[in-house]
């Protein structure tokens, strides 16, 4: 057994497919299947279960990725500190953020202060449910399957609308909403789905007169006052005054936020950085907008 085994045998299961692994290690695929089958063969037990060119762990796999997976990145920051120095090494994190966009400015903050050499790739575009591992980790709202997920944050959505628009009720029912022009995000919008969930529970289609995929915008059309919309209490908190807001009633619109990644035991930087951002959000909940 050797190093390159086991680092082959991390990226194949990161990947669950051969051909994604072999792409990113810059080797044939047949090279990549014979080292895991090499490895399968020490070991004495597969490790993984495989359907069509899909491979998933199996019991025996998770269990020895854990280990395997943790001690290469120990043996990573070991060998960096070595050459370099330990203020040298520099650790690239990748992050998907699904939802609460608002925070990015504030998460690279901290990073640049708490943790100057890590090299944060964030991306905010939606990705098929098979890449997510490729991330570090993902902020989201739907528990991620195969991923450990963490709930961060829980907030209230409200109806939102510029104070010129005619509306003037604290609390507004599902039903009042029909016939009303709404102002949204488009249709695969994480916030959007949640939105149209819970009215689709109520037997309500909302009228969408304006959609846009990009939140500032539909921020600014509120402002504008062409419409009625909605607005998360925490991840959407600039707000301007003109905007008047009112609670969904009897049962308050409400979604909650995950912090997932791929990994079942962090380490090291990750395991600092999950929980940095973590208080990052604890820290935003104190700001949560009141009606």
């Amino acid at each position: 057994m050797n190093i390159n085994q086991l680092k082959y045998f991390v990226v194949v299961a990161n990947q669950e497919s051969i051909t994604k692994a072999s792409k990113i290690l810059y080797v044939s695929q047949p090279a990549v299947s014979k080292m895991i089958k090499q490895l399968e063969d020490e070991l004495e037990t597969k490790l993984f279960d495989r359907t069509g060119r899909t491979l998933k762990l199996n019991r025996s796999g998770k269990l020895f990725y854990s280990y395997v997976n943790d001690s290469l990145e120990e043996l990573d920051r070991g060998i960096n500190a070595v050459k370099g120095g330990p203020d040298k090494v520099e650790h690239p994190i990748s992050l998907l953020m699904e939802v609460a966009s608002p925070f990015i400015p504030a998460i690279v903050s901290t990073f640049k202060q708490k943790f100057p050499n890590v090299r944060l790739n964030i991306a905010q575009h939606n990705v098929r449910e098979t890449d997510f591992k490729q991330f570090d980790f993902i902020v989201t709202t739907n528990p991620l399957q195969g991923l450990t997920n963490v709930p961060v944050l829980k907030e209230e959505i409200f109806v939102g609308w510029n104070i010129n628009y005619g509306y003037s009720k604290q609390f507004i029912t599902p039903k009042d909403l029909k016939g009303e022009e709404i102002i949204g995000l488009t249709k695969n919008n994480p916030l959007r789905l949640t939105i149209d969930n819970y009215f689709n529970k109520r037997d309500i289609i909302l009228d969408y007169m304006y959609e846009a995929d990009d939140p500032a915008t539909v921020r600014g059309l509120i402002e504008a006052g062409v419409g009625l919309s909605f607005i998360p209490s925490v991840t959407w908190q600039t707000i301007e005054p003109r905007v008047q807001l009112a609670r969904l009633a009897p049962d308050p619109l409400q979604r909650t936020i995950y912090l997932s990644s791929p990994y079942g035991n962090l380490n090291g930087i990750k395991r600092e950085i999950s929980n940095e951002l973590i208080m990052i959000f604890l820290d935003f909940q104190k700001f949560e907008l009141k009606i």
